[in-house]
């Protein structure tokens, strides 16, 4: 019983936190939960994801996807880690309920409100401490919390909540992109780095000519299924050589995959 009165408390607190009505979307669980959220794709209703370091300056950290992410359309996307830098990005749509139900635990079980995030607050560096971080976005609020926060984390918290975001999905499919925005950068040859050899000619695709643009290329086809392939499974850290010996680094965004990435296009 004490319980689930800490739960009503917590959860009332979130609603009354809410500027006004949200939309629903229709959605048949949306009238009747006291947790609500804002059903925009780009809506991050929840996130787990590793900041800091050199990811705030890193051209190819773009490539990086959050561990574990719902949006506002109710979509979860994750990675899953198979070793050897192979990894899988996942995906599956869900109802509000689970939704609902995976806050709640939040709320109760893992006392996710009652950690703040401290990482902000630490003394100035050239580069920023790498932490982990955990963001809820529910009834007009934006909670986040992370590895400095004043109330430590218990042990293997993160990884905990990760694994229970996970398992939010009941049926998961493994995500593979129609469109992605793709960009590119001149580097100086670098022996030490993963090498992957790119024949423009024969792909249709010229990574020195698109080095020179100063938007990125919406990219669709065969190209977008063989980049994305190789930085899946790739060296974070590969690099790009055309057949004339010039060097690159290649990012791809996905709108609704990639935090950072702009919109499709129109």
């Amino acid at each position: 019983m004490r319980r689930i009165l800490i739960l009503l408390g917590l959860l009332l607190g979130l609603a009354a936190c809410e500027g006004g009505a949200s939309d629903t979307g229709g959605e048949p669980f949306a009238g009747n939960s006291i947790i609500q959220w804002d059903r925009s794709p780009s809506t991050v209703v929840f996130r787990t994801e590793v900041v800091g370091g050199d990811r705030d300056t890193s051209f190819l950290a773009r490539n990086e996807i959050p561990l574990c992410s719902i949006y506002g359309d109710n979509r979860v996307v994750w990675t899953n880690d198979l070793g050897d830098f192979d990894s899988q990005v996942l995906w599956d749509k869900v109802t509000d309920q689970q939704i609902q139900d995976f806050i709640s635990f939040l709320t109760v079980a893992q006392q996710i409100f009652g950690y703040d995030a401290g990482g902000d607050l630490q003394p100035p560096s050239a580069v920023q401490p790498v932490r982990e971080v955990i963001t809820v976005g529910v009834n007009g609020r934006v909670h986040r919390t992370d590895s400095f926060s004043r109330t430590e984390w218990p042990v293997d918290y993160f990884q905990h909540i990760v694994d229970f975001c996970k398992q939010v999905s009941r049926a998961p499919v493994l995500f593979e992109p129609t469109g992605a925005w793709l960009t590119v950068q001149s580097i100086p040859y670098d022996s030490s780095r993963p090498l992957q050899i790119w024949d423009g000619q024969a792909a249709g695709l010229d990574l020195a000519e698109q080095a020179q643009r100063t938007e990125p290329l919406w990219l669709t086809g065969d190209n977008l299924r063989i980049l994305w392939n190789i930085i899946r499974t790739a060296s974070p850290q590969v690099m790009f050589s055309d057949l004339d010996g010039n060097a690159f680094e290649v990012v791809l965004e996905v709108p609704g995959i990639h935090p950072n990435s702009p919109p499709a296009p129109q």
